[in-house]
């Protein structure tokens, strides 16, 4: 053979050779793949389908440089994670105690992450644990998840969790391939809004990211648990919500006495009308001039004129007791003058509340045109409250301003201001700068020496809902507006429990250069962490053993008592006093020496020399014995003795323990958490925020019917009912992140609370069914064709509930909550826009439709619902 023909056979064995190999290199990586992505992959009948991840809007073909590239940097890595790491989270089953989730990573980019440094960090309400087995289980710690074991799960604190990868286990993580982990959690997860937002990524050495599929308040990443309420149930609950096509009342909160003097009118144009200067009441009238837009003027002119004179108002009930905030308000249209008397400005300043309602021109714009009236009125309860939680998210000073507005209109007098917990303190004290360098911000810091670790989807960043405070200027700038408003702010310092934000602060402070170290120390290493409060911590006691303790106390009362001096003197402060678990009082050092800490703190803390002439409130549970009877007020040393009362703020689903803590000489804020805390949802519906701890949720005819002093069998006789001074609402923060979230919660039914607060219905004296359902009708008419107008004008984002529907006899059958209110439909085509129509009642539909209530105004509108054919 000769030399070419040799050349020519060895090039193309050789090239057969080169061949065959990369064939079997193709082979094994294709191998190497698909076993990889067995290994960190579910199934794909196991995951929610394309279909409905696109829904969502999670981005399915991102424009990535090249496939199966390794992520390269620690950052790097942090920021693909955050951009395409789809989170979606499941609820696979809802049984009596726990709750079955399977938690989804789908990797949508198109680079492999091989590497194990990262970790994700999230928020969730309720104990997850994959061993729970019952509700008395503990929380995770470095537990084995993922149907691969490739995850670790672990607590942080309070609500926060990590998940991050196993490093002996974990391969890589292929483009387009699934993670599955299922988990088990405590019951409390029941609707969508018991997961939280704001789920982030992060490296030992790189800065955190928010996975964007989880980013905002939006919740896209949860999928949906589907409605409880279909709109055939909700048009059964709304079908005796008669629409009396008007309004039925002068105004809300209904007065005590009315009479109509004649058929003549004022016409109230504001540029004919004076009010008539007055030494007495300059305040009040200054605050009628700006809201009437109405001169002030020293005059004798007989008409067009508003008076405001001192006097006490005559009443026909003489049975009830007196009142310095009874007031007379007279409407003459033949002397054409308006007279408004009381005893005091509070007094003055109601009468003035009333004669705005009746002048309001939301509905009919034009001339305020008055008719001849007398209204002689006078609260039923001393103390109508609201609590309103800034610790576990922050609401700036503004939006109190415009809750203390609406209180005044509603005639709501005391505003609690829950200011320190365990995820936040929110006033400034100049001579402690930590408590908000530190306790008034949250981010992701593990330390915890820049801020507090996140919580309620809070995120890894200082600058959200969730950190804030409220300087010296801004708290004096509260209690100005609302003392001018005749509203009392209360103050509240969580104590000793509930205090992880001022521990964290402390300590912080003592580890700092020339600190003096023990000067406000409250714990003992001695007494250990072997506890773990409802809300999840171990570290949020303060020892009552501890002079710091009491040292701390000293400087915080006296910054809050100077505050308050010259603008609204301190007369009641709150000291919280609640759920404090039962071993980590019993494992404290001192413990042996003192048999009840928690006596032995009230006891010090009611003798703190700035508490002269200053009353306390507390939460119910803290007056508490160990053996869980109540201590008498005497028996609380010091207090009598100075006629200083004690507040007990009772939030017990029945009146059982009002009744006995009147009679034991305890001043009763009646305020059960099944009716009064807002931060529980309005229907039992999936999709309503809420949390349900107390109760599955509170509507706004629950409110209303609420009888305050009602007994019942074994409650034992109420001897001492003029110590059952009043009623709060509560709105609790921890998934309440915004101020429309906070309006939305609150409204309507502080308007329903507003009315229980102040009027006396006959029917709490007879429990006549028959008069509350037909006061019921009234109030819903003068929501709808009054107060929710005047809400939208002020721009409240109150609830607008989903309508009810049904078809009979072919025809669209449709009812609201709250009568009258526009109920739209459009045709639901997925993937085209939606078309609007007003539903008149008259429609025969074959398509299947989604429907809608629009606000009173017509500018916002409720959530969605289907009109399922199944009940057509």
């Amino acid at each position: 053979m000769d030399l070419k023909l040799r050349q020519f056979r060895n090039l193309v064995i050789g090239a057969f050779i080169i061949a065959v190999c990369i064939h079997f290199i193709s082979i094994s990586d294709v191998f190497h793949y698909h076993w990889s992505t067995h290994q960190n992959s579910a199934k794909t009948s196991q995951i929610p389908q394309k279909d409905d991840i696109t829904k969502r809007g999670i981005k399915q073909e991102p424009k990535v440089e090249q496939h199966n590239v390794n992520v390269s940097t620690d950052q790097e890595l942090i920021n693909y994670l955050a951009k395409y790491l789809d989170v979606i989270w499941t609820v696979k089953d809802d049984p009596q105690y726990n709750t079955e989730h399977i938690l989804f990573l789908k990797n949508t980019g198109l680079k492999r992450v091989s590497q194990t440094d990262w970790k994700i960090y999230f928020s969730q309400m309720s104990i997850l644990n994959p061993n729970l087995k019952n509700i008395n289980d503990s929380y995770p710690k470095n537990v084995v998840v993922g149907e691969d074991k490739t995850f670790i799960l672990t607590h942080v604190s309070g609500s926060l969790y990590c998940i991050y990868p196993r490093k002996e286990v974990f391969i890589f993580f292929e483009p387009g391939s699934t993670i599955k982990i299922p988990l088990t959690a405590t019951k409390f997860q029941r609707s969508r809004t018991d997961s939280l937002p704001n789920w982030y990524v992060v490296g030992s050495k790189s800065k955190p990211k928010i996975i964007e599929s989880t980013k905002g308040e939006n919740l896209n990443f949860v999928k949906s648990f589907g409605s409880q309420l279909t709109s055939k149930e909700r048009y059964r609950i709304n079908n005796n919500h008669t629409d009396l096509k008007r309004t039925q009342k002068y105004v809300v909160p209904s007065p005590e006495e009315i009479a109509v003097m004649s058929n003549d009118t004022i016409m109230l144009k504001p540029e004919e009308w004076v009010i008539q200067k007055s030494d007495e009441f300059p305040d009040e009238i200054k605050y009628l001039a700006d809201a009437l837009k109405v001169k002030v003027a020293t005059t004798t002119s007989p008409d067009k004129v508003i008076k405001m004179v001192k006097g006490k108002p005559i009443f026909k009930n003489t049975q009830l007791g007196e009142s310095d905030e009874a007031y007379e308000l007279k409407i003459d249209g033949k002397s054409a003058d308006i007279q408004i008397t009381a005893i005091t400005g509070h007094g003055i300043f109601n009468g003035i509340q009333t004669l705005l309602s009746l002048s309001d021109k939301t509905i009919v714009p034009g001339p305020i045109v008055l008719n001849s009236v007398t209204i002689k009125d006078r609260p039923r309860f001393e103390y109508r409250g609201i609590m309103l939680d800034v610790s576990r998210n922050f609401h700036p000073k503004e939006t109190v301003f415009k809750l203390l507005d609406l209180m005044a209109m509603y005639k709501l007098n005391k505003f609690h201001l829950h200011l320190s917990d365990d995820e936040g303190w929110r006033l400034e004290i100049p001579d402690i700068p930590e408590l908000t360098q530190l306790g008034s911000k949250r981010c992701h810091d593990e330390s915890e020496t820049l801020c507090l670790m996140p919580s309620f989807g809070s995120g890894p960043y200082i600058h959200d809902q969730s950190s804030g405070f409220y300087n010296i200027s801004d708290y004096k700038e509260i209690l100005k507006y609302a003392n001018e408003r005749h509203i009392q702010v209360i103050p509240e310092i969580d104590m000793p429990g509930h205090m992880r934000a001022a521990l964290k602060s402390i300590s912080l402070r003592a580890s700092r250069k020339g600190a003096i170290r023990d000067q406000y120390k409250m714990t003992d290493k001695a007494d250990g962490n072997s506890y773990r409060s409802l809300q999840g911590y171990n570290d949020n006691i303060a020892n009552p053993c501890r002079d710091g303790l009491y040292a701390f106390v000293d400087k915080v009362i006296d910054t809050v008592v100077e505050a308050h001096k010259d603008i609204q003197p301190l007369t009641l402060f709150h000291f919280g006093g609640d759920k404090i678990p039962k071993p980590a009082l019993q494992g404290m050092k001192c413990k042996e020496n003192k048999t009840d800490l928690m006596y032995n703190f009230i006891q010090r803390l009611f003798q703190k020399k700035q508490f002269t002439n200053v009353s306390f409130g507390a939460w119910d549970d803290s007056f508490l014995k160990p053996d869980k009877t109540p201590y008498t007020v005497e028996s609380l040393q010091n207090i009598t003795k100075e006629n200083r009362s004690v507040y007990a703020f009772v939030y017990q689903e029945d009146n059982k323990a009002v009744f006995k803590l009147a009679n034991l000489g305890y001043k009763v804020i009646n305020s059960p958490a099944s009716l009064h805390h807002f931060n529980h949802p309005y229907e039992k519906d999936t999709e309503e925020r809420g949390s349900k701890w107390a109760t599955e949720f509170i509507n706004t005819k629950m409110v209303f019917a609420f009888n305050p002093l009602k007994g019942e069998d074994g409650y034992g006789e109420l001897k001492k009912p003029e110590n059952i001074v009043g009623i709060q609402a509560h709105v609790w923060t921890e998934l309440v992140q915004t101020t429309d979230q906070l309006e939305y919660m609150m409204f309507p039914r502080l308007i329903a609370f507003a009315e229980r607060a102040w009027h006396h219905a006959s029917w709490h004296e007879t429990n006549n069914v028959t008069e509350m359902e037909r006061d019921w009708i009234e109030f819903l008419n003068n929501l709808v064709y009054k107060e929710l107008p005047k809400l939208d004008k002020l721009n409240v984002h109150y609830r607008i509930p989903p309508p009810g529907a049904i078809i009979e006899d072919g025809k669209l059958h449709f009812n609201t909550y709250y009568p009258g209110l526009t109920v739209e439909y459009s045709v639901d085509s997925p993937g085209n826009e939606k078309q609007w129509y007003k539903v008149s009642g008259d429609e025969t539909l074959s398509e299947q439709i989604i429907l809608r209530t629009l606000s009173a105004d017509g500018k916002r509108h409720s959530r969605e619902i289907k009109l399922d054919r199944s009940i057509w």
